[in-house]
């Protein structure tokens, strides 16, 4: 048995023979219900220190557990890096059924 606390948002990226692999797969978010939820995906080149300069992205997830919705935006201060759009699967645990939504920067709200 796998044992995740209610309001979980789990992120699962394509598996890659090395961090640097380019891929064009999405990123999956599995949701456990039960409770909100909320984390920031974070990302940025992965070769430099660019971060230090603001070269980083923040992808706030949102989880509302009452309305069933899953909200995605861009954390105050950062911005979408390349390649864009994201792709992401959604999937409410512990159904099977997965959705694809697209975030291009704007803010996303999903009903699952």
């Amino acid at each position: 048995p796998l044992y995740v606390r209610a309001g979980t948002i789990l992120p699962l990226g394509p598996v890659k023979q090395y961090t640097s692999q380019p891929s064009e797969e999405p990123i999956t978010l599995t949701i456990y219900p039960g409770a909100d939820g909320r984390f920031v995906l974070y990302e940025d080149d992965g070769e430099t220190f660019d971060y230090r300069r603001g070269e980083q992205m923040k992808i706030e997830v949102l989880w509302n557990d009452r309305a069933r919705r899953l909200g995605l935006r861009l954390v105050e201060g950062t911005r979408l890096l390349p390649p864009s759009p994201r792709r992401f699967h959604l999937r409410l645990a512990p159904q099977r059924e997965v959705r694809t939504v697209v975030f291009a920067g704007d803010p996303v709200e999903v009903s699952l």
